[in-house]
């Protein structure tokens, strides 16, 4: 539970990713990691960590050294729901590229530009539903009644996902993703991680079922059809890739509308500007994606022996670029622990990483939020936060709030 306002000692304690005070407030670990060991030796992740933009920057771009090969592997161990394949995302060059050009085919702006009405539609249709549960005004639980329900609703149109199960979804995740801490969780925790595990594995196992029978114009269809290089992907290869979307499209913008509303929350000078013009919603959204992204880190791998910001890295090694961190490095943000939607970002944001594994879902996460809060904040002539004790989700990797209750009114 972290109190918005709590005085922060970093300076006085180890940077140690596993530590849940860390994990609540993960900020000024950061801030001294980039000042005292920007390159910086993890032992209860056997990793580096990479605190600063330049060298993250450098490692993200530069695949032959540092590989993606073991990332999902790292961050789940054995609570992939699909062990037998790796997913697109720890795939180096030239079979990333292939899958790659496939799934982007659903996720460039002119496709996901189709969906923008029906994101609107989707909000609305969310919003009638709070509405008609909890009248016109009272109390919800924006993260799971909205943020965890809109997402998925948008990434199951591309899918050809039904939606009757959406609710479970953001449970499943959570938990799947929750894996990263596996190392210091008991035996009931885990065993719920490997109950959702098969949860996941089973539901995309029938949906293949489903769609083989019945193909359609939806993006498993096209994969179940496909070819690459003259061979048609496996069942495996299908199971994986729709896990890895569904993840990707759930969690980051699940995350990122929640962390919006916290840091209007922190920040009510600004939220009255925005909630008096809604083009301020796009600069909100880049602001939120600089200082408290929804992706705080991940994982490469070193192929050989390597230096990064004059430390030694032997061939093998672990190294995790903290993206979160990278957001707010001094040397390439003016007053970067200050919360400025007027701010003129003149470099890459790292909140999506960057080079070959760019995340191909930016666009459309980007369009899903500016969409939801448009509609939320027309919609509604209230919707506050109530508490400034903010539970964060249990994860180094993954932020954004576990639970979110707010006040509301309709307009």
């Amino acid at each position: 539970m972290t109190t918005l306002s709590q005085d922060h000692t970093a300076e006085n304690l180890e940077y140690d990713p596993l530590n849940p005070a860390v994990q609540q407030e993960p900020y000024p670990y950061y801030k001294v990691l980039r000042a005292k060991e920007p390159v910086k030796w993890l032992p209860s992740l056997q990793a580096f960590g990479v605190a600063t933009y330049d060298e993250v920057d450098a490692l993200l771009k530069d695949g032959i050294t540092f590989s993606s090969a073991q990332f999902w592997p790292e961050l789940l161990g054995e609570y992939d729901p699909v062990p037998e394949e790796l997913p697109m995302i720890s795939m180096d060059p030239p079979n990333h590229v292939k899958l790659r050009k496939l799934a982007n085919k659903a996720f460039v702006p002119s496709q996901v530009n189709k969906l923008k009405d029906r994101s609107y539609q989707i909000a609305n249709e969310l919003i009638d539903d709070i509405i008609a549960k909890h009248g016109n005004e009272g109390e919800f639980d924006w993260a799971w009644e909205f943020t965890a329900l809109y997402p998925v609703t948008v990434i199951a149109e591309v899918l050809g996902v039904p939606t009757d199960r959406r609710s479970e979804f953001k449970v499943w995740v959570d938990l799947v993703l929750s894996a990263a801490n596996r190392a210091v969780y008991g035996p009931e925790r885990l065993a719920k991680i490997a109950e959702a595990k098969v949860s996941i594995r089973d539901y995309f196992e029938d949906l293949y079922d489903d769609r083989a029978a019945n193909l359609g114009d939806d993006l498993i269809s096209t994969l179940i059809q496909t070819e690459v290089d003259g061979v048609q992907m496996t069942r495996n290869q299908v199971l994986s890739m729709a896990v890895l979307l569904l993840i990707g499209g759930v969690e980051t913008t699940t995350n990122l509308l929640g962390t919006v509303l916290v840091e209007l929350k922190r920040h009510p000078d600004v939220y009255q500007r925005v909630r008096a013009d809604h083009s301020l919603i796009a600069p909100l959204i880049e602001e939120v994606l600089r200082y408290n992204p929804s992706v705080q880190i991940i994982f490469r791998h070193t192929t050989r022996d390597t230096e990064l910001g004059g430390v030694s890295i032997p061939k093998g090694s672990a190294v995790m670029p903290i993206l979160a961190s990278a957001n707010r490095d001094e040397s390439k943000f003016e007053n970067p622990e200050v919360f400025d939607i007027d701010r003129k970002i003149e470099v890459p944001l790292m909140s999506f990483g960057q080079g070959p594994h760019y995340c191909m879902g930016n666009y459309l996460s980007r369009m899903e939020a500016r969409s939801a809060l448009e509609v939320a904040f027309s919609r509604f002539a209230e919707l506050d936060v109530i508490s400034d004790d903010i539970h964060w989700i249990d994860s180094y990797f993954a932020r954004g709030p576990h639970t979110l209750p707010v006040r509301f009114k309709t307009a």
